[in-house]
């Protein structure tokens, strides 16, 4: 769909003047969150932005995204084909990876506080003067400088205040500059480590043969990070730096000492809500969404009242099992315990029960299955890996760096050109935590699922693969 003339006008106008001063103007709307309402503290601003300055950003963004990945392929925030998933499935990929060679890995992240409100004009520009066209450049600069905010409650409104730094709250184009900021990290920091962020989420990994060695290693990139980070004007936490290693034989590694502060490892870390062990196992990140999961369902229990069966599903589906299977390519496979498999078959038909009346499962499971026509967790796990390593392999070059991994590993059989599968490549079992050695699942794959499939279609094809109701 063309834009009309009036808008391309409109466009160029504010490309070559300026944007005007009211596209500039943020009205903030504090948000009560909890607590008492006296406190400031307890309020959450929210920035509402001029709507036609927002289609303006998306232009500014599409010629962003023509100069190709600004912000590096590590970053997997603000991206299209990107996640909290493909950025945890890399760095498990590297973990397992690493342990497969007998190695140690240790990964620490630090924690910033108001990352996205300390960005630096003058810096960016200093930082990407000579990288991007100098118009385009100027643009960034107009949006990020010279602007200001009012705050409103109902029908009282502030005065004007200066916004001198940061990267525009509730904007299109500001998270992206912001990753723009930060990129420089991966080149700040020594060859052999592996990053990995999400926005400002960033998880550095190291890996050696030598504990002792290791630490040092860890020591030394986290006072080069720090560094860097601080003469960007970032604000770094080091109290609340999480630090932890991963052993296939579960031996310690040492405590790290930066500015003064020792930094002790920890049997396991959050890695964007999904909580990752020392030995690769997520017993307790099984247990944490089982427990939550209960909750959830006493609710619906309550809930069933009220509507009628194919409403509960619905609801029980985007309610439940969207906190149930967060992430589920990285944790949920093959080599989930039967313990932990028994842990969520148990609410998944205690959930699929309720949808029916049969909150105790007095019906036998075949039953539950065919009336509520939904995938058990096993038939879940192999569509999620399938179509997580269907995804990332289409996308090449255009995908994270693990998509690299998947199209070096496919195996083409001559007679079935259109289809491939990923052999096990790991030499221990730790090794086969990587996506790209746990793919038994594909062979049970026989449609085309190369390039020129549209995710609807593929959708439906592994539906029919996997699914049995």
């Amino acid at each position: 769909m063309h834009s009309p003339e009036i808008f391309i006008q409109l466009f160029n106008k504010v490309a070559t003047e300026g944007m005007p001063a009211s596209w500039k103007t943020a009205i903030v709307t504090p948000i009560h969150k909890k607590g008492a309402k006296d406190l400031v503290s307890q309020y959450r601003p929210i920035s509402n932005l001029n709507s036609i300055s927002k289609l303006f950003e998306k232009t500014i963004l599409r010629r962003l995204d023509k100069l190709g990945e600004l912000d590096g392929r590590f970053q997997h925030g603000f991206k299209s084909a990107r996640s909290t998933t493909t950025a945890m499935l890399e760095i498990q990929d590297f973990i397992s990876g690493e342990l497969d060679k007998n190695k140690m890995v240790g990964m620490y992240s630090l924690d910033l506080t108001a990352a996205f409100d300390l960005l630096r004009p003058d810096i960016f520009a200093d930082q990407w003067q000579h990288k991007i066209p100098p118009w385009l450049l100027k643009i960034l600069m107009d949006f990020l400088t010279d602007r200001t905010f009012k705050v409103q409650l109902k029908e009282s409104k502030s005065g004007s205040r200066d916004l001198k730094i940061g990267c525009v709250q509730g904007s299109v184009l500001g998270p992206r500059l912001f990753t723009m900021y930060i990129s420089q990290l991966e080149n700040i920091l020594p060859s052999d480590t592996f990053v990995t962020s999400y926005a400002d989420d960033t998880y550095v990994c190291l890996s050696d043969q030598n504990p002792k060695n290791l630490s040092e290693r860890l020591t030394d990139s986290m006072i080069v990070h720090d560094d860097f980070l601080n003469s960007i004007g970032m604000v770094t936490n080091v109290e609340k730096t999480e630090l932890i290693y991963f052993d296939k034989k579960n031996k310690e590694g040492n405590p790290v000492a930066v500015k003064t502060q020792i930094i002790k490892p920890a049997s396991s870390i959050n890695v964007l809500g999904l909580q990752f062990e020392s030995d690769l196992t997520w017993n307790k990140h099984i247990k944490k969404v089982t427990a939550k999961s209960r909750q959830i369902l006493r609710q619906l229990r309550f809930l069933k009242k009220y509507l009628n069966q194919n409403e509960i599903i619905k609801v029980t589906t985007s309610h439940l099992y969207g906190l149930l299977y967060y992430a589920a390519p990285v944790w949920l496979n093959s080599l989930t315990s039967s313990l932990n498999m028994k842990l969520l078959n148990s609410i998944h038909y205690r959930a699929m029960g309720n949808t029916i009346g049969d909150f105790f499962n007095r019906c036998s499971r075949r039953e539950v299955d065919e009336r509520t026509k939904r995938s058990t967790p096993r038939q879940w796990a192999n569509y999620c890996n399938a179509k997580m390593a269907i995804t990332l392999t289409n996308l090449g070059k255009t995908g994270p760096r693990l998509s690299d991994k998947l199209v070096n590993k496919r195996y083409i059989n001559d007679r079935k050109p259109g289809i491939g599968i990923f052999p096990d490549t790991s030499r221990l079992k730790i090794g086969r935590h990587s996506l790209t050695n746990r793919l038994e699942m594909m062979k049970k794959v026989s449609f085309n699922w190369t390039k020129g499939i549209s995710t609807d279609l593929l959708r439906v094809n592994l539906k029919k693969t996997f699914f049995t109701y």
